[in-house]
Order: structure tokens, then sequence, then C-alpha cells
């Protein structure tokens, strides 16, 4: 499933079981295990591939307001040559989950391979594509942030949710903690906002499963 906060492509993707393997030999590639809460470090010149678990992209503004920009799930990639710059101390990563992170130096990917291999082609073409898809992402995310209430944000990004899954019905990625996080408002008051619309039969809500009228956006 889909939603506003990921991208679907992977570094890997049309990559052979047995090409990856070799190319973690050529790549030099190394794999760290990280616990749950804490801080997954962003080497510089390095791309990193989550292998298993989740992780949040998470800036911190100098009211110490959170924002989660981006959740990376099984297959996601970070780094800065895909369009964040880590000498901002104020974006870090945290794990959502015990998670394993595949790392690679960027240059191994980008060098032309003296055997002119096509796995590195293509490996090369979903390093462009997850450029581009990162890109639309973060435009998506600001225009939910761009919104001056906090219904107008949650219905942004409901809006978005369902259209991704072409379905009213669509499960939520984030906790409320999380969500709020996302959409860059106050707890409390989202809870509240939610509890509203709930009651004016825009949204229906248990858990993490969302039912959204389409009314909710006219």
């Amino acid at each position: 499933m889909e939603d506003a906060s990921m991208v679907s492509t992977s570094l890997f993707d049309g990559v052979s079981e047995e090409e990856y393997r070799a190319m973690m030999v050529c790549f030099k590639t190394t794999v760290k295990p990280y616990k749950k809460g804490e801080e997954v470090p962003m080497p510089p010149g390095r791309v990193g591939i989550v292998q298993s678990g989740k992780i949040s992209m998470i800036k911190i503004d100098a009211n110490g307001v959170r924002t989660i920009f981006e959740q990376l799930r099984t297959g996601g990639v970070f780094g800065d040559a895909l369009g964040f710059a880590w000498t901002d101390a104020s974006i870090y990563l945290l794990a959502d989950e015990d998670c394993d992170v595949l790392y690679i130096d960027y240059e191994h990917i980008i060098k032309r391979c003296p055997n002119a291999c096509t796995h590195h082609s293509i490996v090369v073409a979903n390093l462009v594509r997850l450029m581009s898809e990162k890109t639309q992402a973060l435009s998506e995310h600001l225009e939910i942030l761009s919104r001056r209430t906090i219904r107008e944000k949650l219905l942004a990004y409901f809006s978005m949710l369902a259209a991704k899954n072409k379905s009213a019905y669509f499960t939520l990625p984030f906790s409320q903690t999380s969500l709020a996080d996302y959409v860059c408002v106050d707890r409390s008051a989202m809870v509240r906002e939610l509890k509203r619309m709930t009651e004016e039969g825009l949204v229906e809500i248990e858990r993490r499963n969302v039912k959204f009228s389409a009314a909710a956006v006219h």
C-alpha cells in the first residue's frame, strides 16, 4: 500500500538474487543493525538501504518542533546523493523498530563498471527514478504543510492517501503521535480535530484504519 510519505522504487528492482549477491561483493557493502529508538547514522558519500524494519527521517526546527519528512521501510533508500544535505544537524534518522541497514559507497554505484554489467546499469537507472520519486513525495508533503489549519492539513493528507489507494478505505502508516509530527501540528489539538471530523461524518477511524468521505474535500 502506498502513501504520501513513501516512494515505490527500490534500488535493486530488476536485479536477480545472483546478480545482487555479486554486487554486494563488488560494491564492498556493510550491514549494520540498529535497535528501536536508536539514531541511524547518515555517513557522507554513502547510500543506505533499509533491509528490514522502519526508519523515520525527522527534522527539528529552532523551536523544537518535530516534523517527519519521510518514513523508510524495507527497500527504502537514504543518503546525501538523494537530495538532503546531512550537514544540517537538525535532520536525522530514527529507528521506529529494530532494523538492518546496508551501506554502499555512492561512487561504487555511479562509476562505470569495467564489465559493463547490465545489472549495474539497472541500479543507476533505479537511483535516478528514486531521486525523482523522492522529489515528488517531498512536493506532496510540502503541499500538506502549506495548509493553514489542522483540518486542512488532515484533509489534504487523507485525500492523497485515498487517491493513491484508489479507495475511500486506507490504513495510516503512522501512529497518531507520528501523524501529528508528519503534518506538523500539536498531537492533542489534532486528536480533538479528528474527533470533530468523525462526529461530522467526514471520516471514520478505527485504530489506523480510515474511511474517508468524498464529501470531506468539497
